[in-house]
């Protein structure tokens, strides 16, 4: 069964006129503080007995129609009642059913909340990164307290959010984390760490193993130990990050290797993967580049189309030769995936941190690509929410002085990045919009418009071309410096925009 046949199987069964309301019912009533559909969900997982009859019944009711939309997706019942046996997992689906029940089936789906919040815990770092969006060097004078902290979980669990992903700075150095770390486990947050791993001893992964963190992502940006140092400005990183990463693999924690995709480093991605197998982590993520914080000072270093083209091409061949996890956050790697696999495949979400479940992956184009603003936003170390950590300068509000789940709902400016149809071309018209659509962080760094063009894609390589004009029209590169951002400008290939 091809994607399309799946979404219109998923609209059919999630879209009828019968089981919509039957949602909404159960998620709207509530006994003893839950919602009918939260306690039938749990009930399905096998992690509470059913005991009222009104129970009984939304047990029965919500099994059918997840068993149902198990079929379609070719998951196994015993997988997904195993895998349900995880609060945040339980809570993801809850808000999916949830926003069904209130928007109807959309493409992409619209979330009345965010599956993630990336918490930039701290301004704080003890590295020195070129790339640093958030610009991190020492602490704010307003960030959060340790009070507000723990109220902003209790808001996140409110607003039904699924997991959260603590980065930073470095949010390991910070003498709040663990603390917080514990508060938002024990409430039930599928919960991970973006770290730089130089300070993770054997002593901290054993306390990150006991608290339950679920996953620790570690960046990496070059198996060259000289060139990891040098991009993130302190001599001897590459070294303790190495030890940090085999000290989380010791200790039998959910690791992944993040690298920040450069010029400089794009062609040893395979090196990279195969290294990473070979040490025994189970993901490597690729992050796109967005020259925003200290990033602005290194936009020579961010791909061309062409260059973001062939990398994605070899990520997809290097999951398919090594056998582990790669994803990227490229939202053109869905694109590609599908186009090399010739529809077999669909790209992993790069956005689900948990285990690799088969024939979620075919919830792609039904969650959408790029997720800012509709799958996940950021929260600032001082209570600001924005839509992506690498598009800082929209603030949708404040967590000190507005509920998260109000401002999630109420921000207009959420609705442009929850609608792929209203993107400007290319984007607007690639018949790979839904599943993928462009980032709307470079969209809105290189044209301050977040339905803009992503300039980063081989089908808006005019674009690309105007961007590039603006750039050495207004900046002093030489012609050298202005080749090595171009690549020279090759031919453009055939359109890709068809699926």
């Amino acid at each position: 069964m091809n994607v399309e046949s799946n979404i219109a199987l998923i609209r059919t069964i999630f879209g009828n006129p019968i089981i919509r309301p039957i949602i909404k019912f159960l998620s709207t009533h509530e006994y003893n503080g839950r919602s009918l559909l939260n306690y039938a969900l749990t009930i399905y997982s096998g992690e509470e007995e059913a005991k009222k009859v009104k129970l009984i019944i939304s047990s029965l009711i919500v099994s059918q129609i997840i068993n149902l939309g198990l079929k379609i997706l070719d998951v196994k019942e015993e997988e997904v009642r195993r895998m349900f046996k995880n609060r945040s997992l339980r809570r993801g689906l809850e808000v999916i059913l949830r926003s069904i029940s209130k928007y109807g089936i959309t493409l992409p789906q619209k979330l009345d909340a965010p599956f993630l919040v990336v918490w930039n815990f701290t301004n704080m770092c003890n590295l020195n990164c070129k790339h640093c969006y958030q610009n991190a060097k020492t602490v704010l004078k307003n960030e959060l307290t340790l009070e507000e902290k723990i109220n902003v979980l209790k808001q996140f669990e409110e607003a039904g959010v699924a997991a959260i992903a603590f980065s930073g700075g470095e949010p390991l150095i910070h003498p709040h984390f663990f603390k917080i770390a514990e508060e938002a486990v024990r409430r039930g947050f599928y919960t991970a760490i973006a770290t730089n791993g130089t300070i993770i001893t054997d002593e901290i992964a054993r306390k990150i193993k006991n608290i339950g963190i679920n996953y620790v992502e570690i960046s990496l940006d070059s198996i060259d130990p000289v060139k990891h140092d040098n991009f993130r400005g302190v001599r001897g990183a590459w070294e303790k990050t190495i030890n940090g990463i085999l000290n989380c693999v010791k200790n039998d924690i959910f690791t992944g290797i993040a690298v920040t995709t450069l010029k400089m480093n794009y062609k040893e991605c395979r090196k990279i993967i195969e290294f990473a197998k070979n040490i025994g982590v189970k993901r490597v993520i690729f992050f796109n580049f967005i020259p925003v914080g200290r990033g602005e000072e290194i936009l020579i270093e961010d791909l061309n189309p062409w260059e973001r083209e062939e990398f994605l091409s070899t990520l997809y061949e290097a999951m398919r030769d090594y056998g582990i996890e790669v994803l990227s956050t490229a939202p053109q790697y869905a694109r590609i995936v599908i186009q090399k696999s010739h529809g077999i495949c669909i790209s992993p979400l790069h956005f689900y941190a948990g285990p690799p479940v088969g024939g979620l992956n075919y919830l792609a184009e039904f969650i959408g690509g790029c997720g800012a603003g509709r799958l996940y936003c950021a929260l600032e170390p001082n209570g600001d929410v924005t839509p992506c950590v690498f598009i800082p300068n929209i603030v949708l509000g404040n967590i000190r002085n507005k509920k998260f789940k109000e401002i999630w709902n109420n921000t207009p400016i959420l609705l442009a990045f929850q609608n792929k149809d209203i993107l400007k071309d290319n984007c607007g018209k690639c018949g790979f919009r839904y599943i993928c659509g462009g980032c709307r962080a470079r969209a809105y760094v290189y044209f301050k418009d977040i339905t803009a063009p992503d300039p980063g894609c081989i089908n808006n390589v005019e674009f690309y071309e105007k961007v590039l004009c603006e750039l050495k029209h207004k900046t002093e590169l030489d012609q050298n410096q202005f080749n090595l951002i171009t690549g020279a400008l090759p031919i453009k290939p055939k359109s890709t925009i068809s699926p």
